[in-house]
């Protein structure tokens, strides 16, 4: 979710550790000492750029919101964030932020502590101020991946187009319903098909991934190379898996908002479903693993998903979903449509 930051108060040089009466002076945002203790955090941790983004955005967003030095914070400050994010904090759309989304700034501050203390910014027997702190709970995720029906009015849109289009947007498909995250996409080059699977590292956490390809895919991507070969691009290793068509950026690289456009302003308003995303590709095709009797701890392997619980999170939605099925077929009834 978009989050709104409110204007943020003047930022203040403040230490790593001490803040003295000179460094309470207002000065320019880009002076506030605290802001290069993010910048060190982000680099030095393996976060995808997503996360890297999210992080550094709600932590400035808690520097601007005290004047502490970050060695100075103590839990009761950071109960009283959270309250501010629960309170006062609003969306782009004025609403109150979601339990997530105040969770995502919790977690962006513990990962940020745990990283200062192990740094040696902190006393390694000190308690983190963020130790006591308790993430909001969730509810039970909706379904999000995408039924038979939906995915066969989504292979229909790819159909339409010029050729060019065509084949590029069947081969993303294909890759889109193997579980791949819009960053890896877009990252993909020639090279990292070998006719049979993707071999690349995940943006995420930079593990090696070979995700297995089903036949149709292979030929879709086949199809769509072969065309760029006719013609007469000369396909290296290094050169763009993905390309747009866009007239704006012809023949660069697909780039990650170029998928997400893809998916929902050409898929999901095609296809009649509302909000489409890629992830919910991602969704359907964890689901489709489990469902087809593959073991999870193999189907994590083909997801790139380190963690069980966050895996049993993606198959949810399809135990939701069949049992919602179950349920009116049991009452005779059709499945009510959403109207959205």
């Amino acid at each position: 979710m978009a989050l709104h930051l409110h204007p943020h108060p003047r930022i203040k040089i403040i230490s790593a550790t001490t803040a003295t009466a000179e460094s309470l002076a207002p000065v320019d945002n880009t002076q506030d000492i605290r802001l290069g203790w993010i910048e060190q955090y982000v680099r030095a941790n393996n976060l995808a750029k997503n996360t890297q983004k999210t992080y550094r955005l709600e932590l400035e967003r808690f520097a601007a919101w005290s004047n502490k030095a970050w060695a100075d914070v103590t839990p009761r400050d950071i109960a009283r964030f959270k309250h501010y994010l629960m309170t006062e904090c609003k969306t782009r759309a004025g609403k109150p932020l979601m339990p997530a989304s105040v969770n995502q700034a919790l977690a962006a501050l513990k990962s940020f502590y745990s990283w200062f203390q192990s740094s040696g910014y902190m006393d390694l027997t000190a308690v983190l101020p963020t130790a006591a702190v308790k993430f909001e709970k969730l509810g039970k995720p909706l379904p999000k991946n995408l039924s038979d029906e939906q995915m066969q009015a989504i292979a229909a849109v790819v159909e339409l187009g010029e050729q060019a289009i065509q084949l590029r947007d069947r081969a993303l498909l294909a890759i889109l319903t193997h579980g791949l995250r819009a960053g890896d996409i877009s990252a993909l080059n020639v090279g990292n098909y070998d006719g049979i699977r993707l071999r690349f590292f995940r943006d995420k956490d930079n593990s090696e991934a070979l995700v297995p390809l089903r036949q149709a895919a292979r030929q879709q991507i086949d199809a769509y190379l072969e065309w760029r070969r006719r013609e007469r691009e000369v396909l290296t290793n290094d050169s763009p898996l993905l390309l747009s068509h866009d007239f704006r950026s012809p023949l660069q690289r697909l780039g990650y908002q170029g998928i997400y456009y893809f998916v929902k302003e050409r898929l999901g308003k095609a296809a009649g479903i509302s909000n489409l995303t890629p992830h919910q590709f991602r969704h359907t095709y964890a689901a489709n693993l489990v469902e087809m009797g593959i073991d999870t701890l193999l189907a994590r392997s083909l997801t790139g998903h380190s963690s069980e619980r966050v895996f049993q999170r993606y198959i949810e939605g399809k135990r939701l979903s069949a049992a919602e099925q179950a349920f009116y077929r049991a009452i005779g009834e059709e499945l009510p449509k959403n109207d959205e």
